[in-house]
């Protein structure tokens, strides 16, 4: 009998390689929105910094100009904070997308090594059963030839 050979493992190859690579970009859309993670932090800490500090100045006294100066500042730190947080919604959402292809890829890869794992069971039946065929054809000529 001829060697096992699962004829879709090339079929298997492909679908491992594209895990393979779709895992890589998971892996960098992750580090994005760690990153966008930090980018937004800082933003609303440097907000909260900057209230602290007009807060502060205001306590000891501040002139007008200086009070709008103040809010002026912290409207615009305000808005580019909210807009970290936009963006790192959108991040998120991309690093999502790219997860559910993970888990897709995995389950048609999963499928074809059950598949494989199925076929080698055949084969190694099939085998089993000829090697068997093949003893008792064996023992049946022995006496045949004694008797």
């Amino acid at each position: 009998m001829k060697r096992f050979q699962f004829q879709l493992e090339s079929v298997l190859d492909f679908k491992q390689q594209r895990l393979d690579a779709l895992m890589v970009e998971l892996n960098a859309a992750q580090a994005r929105v760690a990153e966008q993670e930090r980018i937004r932090d800082r933003a609303f800490r440097l907000l909260a910094e900057y209230d602290a500090e007009c807060t502060a100045k205001k306590q000891a006294g501040m002139t007008v100009v200086e009070a709008m100066e103040c809010e002026v500042a912290q409207r615009v730190l305000a808005q580019r904070a909210r807009h970290e947080e936009d963006k790192l919604g959108l991040v998120r959402k991309d690093a999502e997308k790219k997860r559910e292809e993970v888990v897709e890829a995995r389950k048609e890869t999963h499928s074809l090594e059950k598949l494989r794992e199925v076929r080698r069971s055949e084969y190694d039946q099939a085998l089993a059963k000829a090697e068997e065929k093949s003893l008792d054809d064996l023992t049946a000529a022995r006496r045949a030839a004694a008797g």
